[in-house]
């Protein structure tokens, strides 16, 4: 369904007539509904319209819901039409910044999770403002979210608490012990962001027993730390928070939310302006 989706996100549809405001919706929904049936596609389609745009005019931001009624499932897009044509994205020349990100954050509903199920990283639980990285310790483009936030909030002088909820991705072979590694040294007083984030390819290669050691002399109590990095307890926690990325259909990192608004992947542009909207 995904790769039929992205197919007729890049077809640029013809309608007949003049769209308005209050029709545009109607007619990018009939034009549609007209190409699946011509197509045999047995998809839905139901169309709302967010807002006009500014610049480039005569645009309307629109989201499209795309269901498959024999399965039940569905999908959500994001799009622009004039009523004639349906374009995926419009990105700017200077900074190639996407305006469907831009409108997307501007329109989306904040998202309520439990922060007590989270590890709060940076700043204080009283803070006036919380991010929430959803993570993985070896991703790159995670690590590049890291140190380009850190550096931000520390220039901006933000008052904002930072929680990670940790979703160790398979196929980075030391994530998962990353994220533990995590956990114990926050039970034992010992903050290891920086150093987690910022190992090599020749230390993530060394045995899993080794980096435990390394990172238990750097702890004041190693035989507390090193029992803590195996428990069930933190295992626990870490599984917990993957489970609630799972339920919010996360399935790759990062994706952050900023007092609750999300922005995925690695994009400092969006990162600028969700920290712009701290107020």
């Amino acid at each position: 369904m995904k790769k039929l989706i992205l197919t007729l996100m890049a077809f640029a549809m013809l309608f007949t007539g003049q769209a308005f405001a209050e029709d545009i919706g109607a007619k990018v929904e009939s034009g549609m509904k007209k190409y699946f049936k011509e197509n045999e596609i047995p998809l839905d389609i139901k169309i709302q319209v967010i807002s006009k745009v500014k610049e480039p005019k005569g645009l309307y931001f629109i989201q499209m819901t795309l269901s498959d009624p024999a399965s039940g499932r569905s999908q959500e897009q994001f799009v622009f039409s004039d009523g004639k044509y349906i374009m995926p994205d419009i990105l700017t020349i200077d900074g190639n910044t996407s305006l469907k990100d831009i409108l997307t954050f501007n329109a989306s509903e904040k998202v309520e999770m439990d922060l007590s199920k989270l590890t709060l990283m940076e700043g204080n639980k009283d803070a006036k403002h919380v991010i929430v990285k959803v993570s993985d310790f070896q991703c790159p483009y995670c690590r590049k979210a890291y140190e380009y936030l850190h550096s931000e909030i520390e220039r901006r002088n933000l008052d904002v608490a930072v929680y990670m909820m940790h979703l160790p991705l398979s196929f980075h072979p030391k994530a998962q012990i990353y994220a533990q590694i995590f956990e114990a040294g926050k039970e034992v007083g010992a903050d290891f962001g920086d150093d987690l984030y910022r190992t090599n390819k020749e230390f993530d290669a060394k045995p899993d027993e080794e980096i435990i050691e390394h990172f238990a002399k750097m702890t004041k109590d190693a035989a507390k730390f090193k029992a803590l990095v195996k428990s069930p307890s933190v295992a626990g926690k870490i599984k917990m928070q993957a489970d609630m990325a799972a339920d919010l259909g996360i399935t790759g990192t990062p994706e952050l939310f900023f007092d609750g608004k999300p922005v995925g992947g690695f994009k400092q542009s969006m990162y600028n302006l969700a920290l712009d909207s701290f107020k």
